[in-house]
């Protein structure tokens, strides 16, 4: 009964699936296993200054002022929210209505097309082909034929790890009516950026996390540039206190540390490179090449390894059975002793049929 009373559109929704691991060594979330607990002394001795007992700033301030100096950037020109996630539901609430199109390449993050499927809008996938690469021309074709409303591109791509060309970015941006967000959620592991170009194109969107490369994922806290009349239309569907102020405040801290990050970014860097070289040594793997903390492979048994992996307490990312992604996984790069946790177990499970 009460499923007749939920918004049409959700009945075509599937829900975001996220497990969570008390125990075992988790690579499937893309976190950045280096840094955990590096922080803490200092989140919490800036948290017991903290009056609790008072709503938070609802437009951030503080943190507004520090993400703008930092990209430099006017602070009118940035908006918070609680993970990319949600900055991604607001980009949606606030553009589309019911029928309305976005186009996304295919495979990429699932949160596009499950936000605009909450709206009721219509999402097109623009399939990258069997080596997951992305063809201007194709994409291009398809979204003037589409005229969606918003493109949503991740860049580098969750979950292949590759690229888009800044030049393609541009000619998006140069030949598209509709507004463009490009999610650099990966930014800090791949160096590229199309940030400064927010102040030339007034209909570019530029999201960003502090989930990833600033081990904060879990204090949720994501953040977003674009033109000054973008932000006003998005902070009409911002609810008022999105941010909390422990959340604020620890977003605060790492940015006010950032000599902390870059030796963990460089090794993640580093241990890419080797589990890379690693699993390109077995038989039968196939890896593909990425910018992001995490690495896409294909072999047979993919479901088979993912089994035996957890049975090990190693968990990374499986997908589902059919479509592009069929017999694909997807590993964080972790810790050292954890990546190589992994690559044992691989072994072992090779081993176990003999190849």
């Amino acid at each position: 009964m009460v499923e007749s009373l939920a918004k049409r559109s959700l009945r075509k929704v599937t829900p975001y699936a996220a497990d969570s691991k008390i125990k075992g060594i988790p690579l499937d979330a893309n976190e950045n296993r280096n840094l955990a607990f590096k922080l803490n002394d200092k989140i919490a001795e800036a948290i017991m200054a903290l009056d609790i007992s008072r709503y938070p700033d609802p437009e951030a301030k503080v943190l507004k002022k520090k993400i703008a100096a930092d990209n430099w950037i006017n602070e009118e020109c940035v908006i918070v929210g609680s993970g990319s996630d949600q900055l991604i539901l607001m980009m949606i609430q606030a553009f589309i209505n019911e029928g309305d199109k976005i186009v996304t390449p295919a495979p990429t993050f699932s949160m596009y097309g499950i936000s605009n499927g909450i709206a009721g809008g219509e999402t097109i996938q623009v399939d990258m082909g069997e080596f997951f690469s992305f063809d201007f021309y194709k994409f291009i074709k398809r979204v003037n034929k589409e005229e969606p409303k918003l493109i949503f591109i991740s860049n580098p791509n969750n979950p292949t790890g590759g690229m888009v060309d800044r030049e393609h970015i541009i000619k998006l941006l140069e030949n598209f009516k509709g507004i463009v967000v490009i999610d650099e959620a990966y930014y800090e592991f791949s160096g590229r950026t199309v940030m400064d170009l927010v102040p030339y194109y007034p209909k570019l969107v530029v999201l960003r996390t502090l989930s990833k490369a600033y081990g904060l994922a879990g204090a949720r806290v994501g953040y977003g540039v674009a033109s000054k009349e973008i932000i006003g239309i998005l902070k009409k569907v911002k609810p008022p206190y999105n941010l909390s102020v422990l959340d604020q405040q620890a977003a605060i801290i790492c940015l006010q540390n950032k000599e902390i990050f870059q030796p963990s970014i460089e090794e993640i860097l580093e241990e890419r490179l080797w589990l890379t070289k690693a699993l390109g040594s077995f038989p039968g793997v196939e890896v593909f090449n990425s910018y992001g903390n995490f690495l896409l492979i294909r072999l047979k048994g993919a479901k088979e390894l993912y089994n035996y992996l957890q049975s090990k307490g190693i968990f990374i990312r499986h997908f589902n059975e059919g479509g592009s992604l069929a017999n694909c996984l997807r590993v964080t790069v972790g810790t050292k002793e954890e990546n190589r946790a992994f690559i044992g177990s691989l072994k072992e499970w090779m081993n176990t049929l003999k190849i």
